[in-house]
């Protein structure tokens, strides 16, 4: 694949994905987006920050270290969270007032799979004018002398409570004054990123809980589980 290749086919209409340590999902191509992603959200004089997201495929480590290492390069922080469903990712990008939002996930795709999307500081999908210039910049070399250095260096900071501040955010959605009280509810999180903050959700709102694929590996992933395998859950 040619580099006008790359141009033309970095994001998609859902953002970035393809194979793990294959183009456009390698390391060398994450550092320049990271880098490019960090140029374009800085806006103004005070210190930039980037929240990151994931799910729990095992390339997501290594993507996520590569962007993390672009952004930083251009002197913007970065807010690591951890496995969190997207939506819950674009909800803690505008509660920490973050500048942009990451998420790393290939939604239903297998763990082979990754992909990146991003986030304005609203929590909303990025405009076609805004990929395009974070894409223009990756695959040029416009901003390659820009390298702050000493105390102008990003650093990244892993986020403890974001799983928390996602649940009572679904929960402050759910009517007051009703509950799940005496209900059994079975909850396929697939061993993806809501393995954790979904079963809570429910059992918080006092429902109980049959819990089905909350113990990821890496590898598995949507494997038997998931809105693939609805009968699973029957």
């Amino acid at each position: 694949m040619t580099e006008s290749d790359h141009r033309a086919k970095l994001f998609g209409t859902d953002g970035i994905r393809g194979i793990a340590n294959m183009e456009p999902m390698t390391v060398e191509t994450c550092v320049r987006l990271g880098r490019s992603a960090a140029h374009v959200f800085k806006d103004g004089t005070h210190r930039h920050r980037i929240l990151i997201g994931k799910d729990t495929r095992l390339s997501g480590y290594m993507l996520e270290n590569a962007l993390v290492a672009g952004i930083c390069s251009m002197g913007v922080d970065v807010l690591l969270v951890g496995p969190l469903p997207t939506p819950g990712i674009a909800y803690v990008t505008r509660s920490l007032r973050a500048d942009a939002g990451i998420v790393i996930s290939a939604s239903h795709n297998s763990y082979q799979d990754n992909g990146i999307k991003f986030f304005s500081r609203d929590g909303f999908k990025l405009g076609d004018d805004t990929e395009h210039e974070i894409e223009q910049l990756t695959f040029t070399g416009r901003i390659d002398d820009i390298r702050p250095t000493a105390s102008e260096v990003g650093k990244a900071t892993r986020i403890d409570d974001a799983g928390a501040r996602y649940i009572e955010h679904v929960k402050r959605s759910f009517p007051n004054g009703m509950t799940l009280e005496g209900m059994k509810i079975v909850v396929d999180c697939a061993h993806g990123a809501a393995y954790k903050v979904g079963p809570w959700v429910f059992k918080e709102l006092g429902a109980q809980t049959i819990n089905i694929g909350v113990e990821p590996n890496g590898r598995n992933i949507n494997v038997g589980v998931g809105s693939l395998h609805p009968e699973v859950a029957a």
